[in-house]
């Protein structure tokens, strides 16, 4: 169960935790048979999402639990972004171990969120989970994944409170019940003890915490979120864009095969393209040689290469002021994106829901409800696919109400073009957001 890995980043003080070991629970009150796994299991934290029958318990050490920060379990954060079909990722970590997580439905799967020492066992681990679920099973691309570039600070999107690891608490070892009994008789004797003394002393009482503002204390937490949110202007999404139509098509004889870009928290995008050899004079010297500056390079190994760099478009914070409701974004939005549906090979806009955050604690440390007066903001999955010369014609309606989170390129040299296909299929994703 020691088997973990603390991943911290700079200006968060959140903590992700890989490596935790996952098993199910059935029956009625989850989350207390959740806590009861992870007490049988001698963890020291568990993780447990709302209503789901997947616990997982791991066993800090001391010195890592006295480390400031809170801790967030990496696989919930994972399932939490793939609620659809059977998804498994491999991510090599800045220590050169390598990670794997799978998820089905949401749901972390029992036999992953494992760190292994190779990446020769972190590919037996997918073997043996293709194996189990058959072409049910996508495999995140190791090239998108692999690298100091995998930016896991992006995977704590706004769901992750629920991805908070909880304390286990203190519980009694396994010892004989009359041992027990006898311990707590003494542990009880000292305490009346004590308490008696205290009383006869007068009682010095301490002066009790002084109550917490609700309305300070939920502007607060709303505060935070607007600034973590980096919702982007029309030219923001325009630059990215262009970077990827910028993208040269062959160097030094290798040629532009896809290209990915994500969000990476405040810090803007980081961005990986794939160039395939397909010239028999190519070689890694070449590409070197030919090359764009500030781009970093993974070898794969002899005949592909994974190109890293960055784009400094960082958006802005989400401004309520300039938010649409969800009426106006019906009437508005959703029909300016309805107008280039012709031009797009798939579209997808989920259900609007409540954006979860972290409640205040009051002076006793209980959460504190949200005022009367507290916006109810609505976030909203978006994602839109089709040639790259139509992301060009996203509508300007979506100016300061999206946040654009992960971006892709693929080419296709043989594809035959049409009015919604092109040899340069793009796709962007992420989360439109509303008030009530």
């Amino acid at each position: 169960m020691n088997d973990y890995v603390l991943l911290r980043f700079d200006d968060d003080e959140r903590v992700l935790v890989l490596g935790m070991r996952w098993h199910t629970i059935l029956g009625s009150r989850l989350d207390q048979r959740a806590r009861q796994k992870a007490r049988q299991a001698r963890a020291s934290h568990y993780a447990h999402a709302e209503n789901s029958e997947a616990v997982g318990v791991v066993r800090l050490n001391r010195a890592d639990r006295g480390q400031a920060g809170r801790f967030y379990s990496g696989a919930l954060a994972f399932a939490a972004e793939h609620r659809q079909g059977v998804v498994a990722l491999r991510a090599a970590l800045p220590d050169g171990r390598a990670w794997v997580v799978a998820a089905q439905a949401g749901k972390v799967l029992t036999q992953s969120d494992r760190v292994y020492d190779t990446a020769a066992d972190a590919q037996a681990a997918l073997d043996e989970l293709a194996e189990r679920h058959g072409d049910d099973l996508t495999v995140l691309a190791a090239a998108d994944i692999d690298g100091d570039a995998m930016p896991f600070a992006a995977m704590m999107g706004e769901s992750s409170a629920q991805c908070l690891l909880k304390p286990c608490g203190w519980s009694l070892p396994s010892v004989p019940r009359p041992l027990a009994v006898a311990v707590l008789g003494c542990a009880a004797a000292f305490f009346l003890r004590a308490a008696w003394d205290w009383y006869r002393s007068g009682g010095n009482q301490a002066l009790p915490a002084p109550p917490v503002d609700t309305d300070a204390a939920w502007s607060h937490v709303l505060g935070e979120f607007r600034n973590r949110v980096r919702v982007d202007a029309e030219e923001d999404w325009n630059a990215l864009l262009s970077q990827l139509a910028d993208l040269p098509a062959e160097v030094g004889g290798w040629r532009l095969a896809s290209a990915q870009c994500k969000r990476v928290s405040q810090a803007g995008w980081s961005c990986l393209a794939k160039y395939d050899r397909v010239h028999r004079l190519a070689t890694n010297a070449s590409f070197l040689a030919a090359r764009p500056r500030g781009w970093s390079e993974t070898w794969q190994p002899m005949d592909a290469v994974v190109a890293r760099f960055a784009v400094a478009r960082d958006g802005h914070p989400l401004d309520m002021s300039r938010l649409k409701t969800s009426v106006e974004h019906e009437n508005e939005t959703i029909t300016s994106l309805q107008r280039i549906l012709p031009l797009l090979s798939a579209a997808t806009l989920g259900e609007p829901s409540p954006v979860r955050l972290e409640a205040p604690r009051d002076e006793h440390g209980l959460a504190i409800p949200p005022p009367a007066s507290m916006p109810v903001i609505l976030e909203r999955p978006l994602t839109l696919e089709g040639p790259l010369r139509s992301m060009f014609l996203l509508p300007g309606t979506l100016a300061s109400q999206v946040e654009w989170r992960s971006v892709f390129l693929t080419v296709d040299p043989a594809a035959e073009p049409s009015l919604n296909r092109s040899r340069l299929m793009a796709g962007i994703s992420g989360v439109l957001y509303a008030h009530e």
